[in-house]
């Protein structure tokens, strides 16, 4: 089964804003919804469960959540 188009864009888009975040750590100090790792892992967990997916979109998928799941905790560190 090939992903979607429409996911394998909204990973792109969802990897360039997590690696912006990663770049200005603005998860540590701007409380903007956007700017809230919980917020990325919500959209990446709904592009999931609605669009088909591959393996390669699995594999893109839980490498995001790792590095979301990183910034949460370096987050819940500084708070």
């Amino acid at each position: 089964m090939h992903a979607d188009p429409n996911l394998q864009h909204d990973l792109m888009q969802i990897r360039a804003a997590i690696s912006l975040l990663e770049q200005t750590r603005a998860y540590l100090s701007l409380p903007m919804p956007n700017s809230d790792p919980a917020y990325w892992k919500a959209r990446l967990k709904t592009a999931l469960d609605t669009r088909s997916h591959d393996a390669l979109a699995d594999q893109l998928a839980a490498e995001l959540c790792r590095r979301i799941d990183r910034m949460e905790h370096a987050a819940s560190i500084k708070h």
